[in-house]
C-alpha cells in the first residue's frame, strides 16, 4: 500500500508554498538565478515592443476573448475549450474553488508544486499526496497511485507532466490507466510541457470530460513579471470553472504579449527548446561526473542530489554568486533544483558544485534515507 500524507489546512501549513526566483536586490548585485524556471533564451524578438506599444488607460477585455480564440485555435478547440488566466497558478486557484470543497478529496501525484496541495486544502477538502520514490529516481509507480484511486475515490486529481523539481515526463500509457481508475477530474499541469523535446499530443485526453490540461506561458516566453497561462478543458465544465474567475483578471500587457505569441512568434520555442535539450544534456553529463546524482529530467531544470540542499544553497549563494532552489520544501532536504540556462553560466554552476563535492566529508547517504526524517515516520510529504 502507498504511503501518503493526509492534509488539512489546521494541520500542515504555516505559511504559503515556497518558491524559486531570486529577490530584485540579489539580481541588481549581479547573483545568477538558476532557481526559477525560465526560458534562458526569452523573450522572442519583437515582443518587448508589442508589450510596450499597449495603451493601457482603457479597461482590458474582460475575458481575454482574442486571445482565447487564438489560443483555441492553435490547439484545434473550441474558445469555450479554453480560459485564460493570470498566469497558471490563478487558474490552480479557480479550480480548487470550483471544483472542491467540504467532504472532498483531492489527490496529488508528488512531489510536486505545493500550491496544487495548498489551494484544495483552502477550498476545504482533504488532500492526500503521494510522494514517488527516491530510489525510483521520482518516478511514480503506477500500481501505486492506482490504487491510491481506487481506494480515495478523489474527486480531483493533480499530476504535473513534467513534474517540478524532478522534471519527469511520464507516457500517455500513465494518463490513460489512470482514467480508467476514477480519479474523478484529472488535472495534468503541463506548464513545462514547451521544453519536452518528444512530447505526445495530449489535446485527445480532453475528449473523455474528465481532463483539464494547464499550460503556462510564463517559463517559455519571459513573462514571469506579467503573469499568463490558460486552461484548457470540456466545454461544459469550463464554464463552471470560469464562473468563479473576476473579470480583467488578464492585464492588457499580458494580453498583448499573448497576442504577440501566438500571431508573430512561431517557430521561436521550437528552436529553444532544441538549444535548452543540449544545455540541459552537458549540464548532466557534467553534474553527474562529479559523482552527483541528477535526475531524468526531460524540462528545462534539474534535480541534483547535494546532500544538504539548504547548506549548498548557502554555499553557491555566497561563495559563487548563484542562486539556486532549496527543495526541502518539497521535502526533499538533501536536494537542489537548478535551471539549465546559458552554457557559459552553468559552466559557472559546475564549477560551484565541484567545489561544494570538495568539501563534503564522506559519501552522501543512500537515497532511501532522503525522507527519512518526514513526521510520523512518513515518507511522504508534498513540499
Amino acid at each position: 500500500m502507498a504511503d501518503i500524507d493526509r492534509l488539512g489546512v489546521g494541520q500542515f501549513w504555516p505559511g504559503r508554498p515556497a518558491h524559486g526566483g531570486a529577490r530584485p536586490e540579489l539580481l541588481r548585485s549581479g547573483v545568477i538565478d538558476f532557481s526559477a524556471n525560465i526560458n534562458p533564451y526569452a523573450p522572442p524578438p519583437g515582443l518587448r515592443r508589442a508589450v510596450l506599444a499597449v495603451d493601457f488607460k482603457p479597461y482590458p477585455d474582460p475575458w481575454a476573448g482574442r486571445l482565447a480564440d487564438l489560443i483555441a485555435a492553435a490547439h484545434r478547440l473550441s474558445p469555450e475549450q479554453v480560459l485564460v488566466g493570470n498566469g497558471a497558478t490563478e487558474l490552480i486557484f479557480i479550480l480548487a474553488r470550483a471544483l472542491l470543497g467540504p467532504g472532498h478529496r483531492a489527490l496529488v501525484v508528488g512531489p510536486a508544486f505545493g500550491e496544487y496541495a495548498y489551494a484544495s486544502a483552502l477550498s476545504g477538502s482533504q488532500v492526500s499526496v503521494y510522494h514517488a520514490p527516491a530510489e525510483a529516481g521520482f518516478y511514480p509507480d503506477l500500481e501505486e497511485v492506482l490504487e491510491l484511486v481506487g481506494r480515495l475515490r478523489p474527486r480531483v486529481t493533480w499530476v504535473a507532466n513534467p513534474a517540478n523539481p524532478a522534471g519527469i515526463y511520464l507516457p500517455r500509457g500513465f494518463f490513460e490507466a489512470l482514467l480508467e481508475a476514477g480519479p474523478g477530474i484529472l488535472v495534468v499541469d503541463e506548464a513545462y510541457k514547451s521544453f519536452v523535446e518528444s512530447a505526445w499530443a495530449s489535446e485527445p485526453l480532453l475528449d473523455t470530460g474528465q481532463v483539464l490540461l494547464l499550460r503556462s506561458l510564463t517559463k517559455d516566453y519571459g513573462l514571469a513579471g506579467l503573469r499568463l497561462g490558460y486552461l484548457l478543458g470540456p466545454a461544459g465544465l469550463m464554464r463552471r470553472i470560469a464562473a468563479h474567475q473576476p473579470p480583467w483578471a488578464v492585464n492588457s500587457l499580458a494580453q498583448a504579449a499573448g497576442e504577440f505569441i501566438f500571431t508573430r512568434a512561431y517557430g521561436f520555442m521550437e528552436t529553444c527548446r532544441v538549444r535548452i535539450g543540449r544545455r540541459r544534456r552537458e549540464l548532466r553529463q557534467a553534474l553527474t561526473g562529479l559523482g552527483l546524482w541528477v535526475s531524468d529530467s526531460a524540462a528545462n531544470f534539474l534535480l541534483v542530489r547535494t546532500g544538504d540542499g539548504a547548506g549548498c544553497a548557502r554555499f553557491l549563494l555566497e561563495s559563487y554568486g548563484l542562486l539556486v532552489r532549496d527543495c526541502t520544501s518539497f521535502g526533499l532536504a538533501h536536494y537542489v533544483r537548478v535551471a539549465v540556462l546559458k552554457r557559459a553560466e552553468n559552466r559557472r554552476l559546475e564549477a560551484g558544485l565541484a567545489a561544494w563535492v570538495s568539501l563534503r566529508p564522506g559519501p552522501l547517504p543512500p537515497a532511501s534515507q532522503d525522507q527519512a526524517a518526514l513526521p510520523d515516520g512518513n515518507r511522504d510529504r508534498p513540499w
